[in-house]
């Protein structure tokens, strides 16, 4: 399943090449963690400049990235 993380507002992600599994995936103008792929380490949390200034991604719980919540 995809989780939509964000509307790409930015020229390159950030979080994408700083997922270990390759969880993080830019399609279609979004980007988006392949849940079932993500081991919910958080990187893409930290990586991304857009969700480190508006908390975006605060509610965003291990949970959710994996697909469970």
């Amino acid at each position: 399943m995809l989780n939509a993380i964000c509307k790409k507002n930015c020229a390159s992600c950030f979080a994408e090449p700083v997922c270990a599994v390759q969880a993080i995936i830019t399609q279609q103008g979004s980007v988006y963690v392949q849940t079932e792929k993500c081991i919910g380490c958080g990187c893409c949390r930290t990586a991304c400049i857009t969700f480190g200034y508006d908390n975006a991604l605060k509610d965003k719980t291990v949970e959710w990235l994996k697909g469970t919540a």
